[in-house]
């Protein structure tokens, strides 16, 4: 019976020890994992210009294990690996050795980035392209959807236009080779024969790299229907004054800021006020980055356009316009 007793005493306390051996193995092995993740290297895209300067290159970069991982601290190492040319010197750095960059904030999923004025020596399909560059690989950090470019403090201008947000959508995947017009599909909105409804038109543009796609599409409206030649516009009108004149496009906050000439208050005796207006907010809205359009004319804010009430607002999309909408 003692001896019996004893098997059993021996037999839990076997199962015991195996239960407890288990669990510390099974802490060591979360412990080994933990210290595998923290020093586990985070591998990001950063992209260059090719020898060329013609389209952009994209290198994987193991961020070092001693950089903080909050998005502030990488962000800041990608902007220092952006300084750095790529594959042994074959690829061009975006951001060349006498352009500093002074901080950047991180605020609404927006990333600013603020550069010395040596920036602004930056021009063409290569300011476009580095540009690009900056962007794409920002856009990989987590809670950052949107860029955007500051100056000695001042929001980036290119050709007199501030450039304001920029996402994924902002940039084509290829711009081509330097001086090589670009070309894509877009949708414009033009007003039918009675002038009370719009139409929409969806027509390939060609256009060079560095010009704004807001801006492009409001050429085309001014151009009006007679400018598209791949699609039967025969029974539609322009929307917007022949020879109206666009002093600037800006977009904010995924709001774009119209302002237009005097020739714009002159409204066409045959369409709407209401298809003027939305012939724009409409066509523009079909960009990822814009819901939303604010006009001024010659600076100037008007509460009234026609008979359209609200226009020194900013103006949404508006369906009930569209044929068939």
């Amino acid at each position: 019976m003692f001896v019996y007793r004893c098997h059993m005493w021996n037999k839990e306390a076997v199962m015991k020890a195996k239960v407890i051996l288990i669990m510390v193995i099974a802490a060591l092995c979360l412990a080994g994992c933990g210290e595998g993740d923290d020093d586990k290297q985070d591998v990001y895209k950063v992209y260059y210009l090719d020898g060329a300067g013609e389209r952009l290159v994209a290198e994987d970069y193991a961020m070092p294990t001693g950089i903080a991982k909050d998005t502030a601290s990488v962000a800041t190492e990608l902007i220092h690996a952006l300084e750095k040319n790529g594959e042994k010197d074959r690829l061009t750095n975006p951001i060349e050795p006498d352009i500093e960059f002074d901080e950047i904030q991180l605020k609404e999923n927006q990333l600013s980035i603020y550069f010395t004025g040596a920036y602004n020596n930056k021009s063409g399909v290569t300011e476009v392209l580095s540009r690009a560059a900056i962007v794409k690989t920002m856009l990989q950090l987590e809670g950052v959807d949107k860029v955007d470019f500051y100056v000695e403090d001042q929001p980036l201008m290119v050709q007199g236009e501030s450039i304001g947000q920029m996402d994924a959508q902002s940039f084509v995947e290829d711009l081509g080779n330097r001086g090589e017009p670009l070309s894509r599909t877009v949708r414009l909105y033009f007003a039918d024969k009675t002038g009370q409804k719009l139409v929409p038109v969806d027509t390939k543009v060609t256009y060079p790299a560095a010009e704004k796609m807001a801006k492009l599409l409001v050429d085309c409206l001014i151009a009006g229907p007679e400018s598209v030649t791949d699609t039967d516009v025969s029974n539609l009108n322009r929307t917007i004054p022949n020879g109206t004149v666009l002093n600037s496009v800006t977009i904010r906050d995924n709001v774009c800021y119209l302002d237009f000439g005097r020739e714009f208050a002159e409204l066409l005796p045959n369409v709407t006020s209401d298809v003027i207006v939305y012939s724009i907010v409409d066509t523009l809205c079909e960009l990822p980055s814009i819901s939303a359009v604010q006009f001024t004319i010659n600076s100037g804010v008007r509460e009234r356009y026609g008979e359209t009430d609200g226009f020194n607002r900013a103006l949404e999309r508006n369906l009930d316009l569209i044929v068939g909408g």
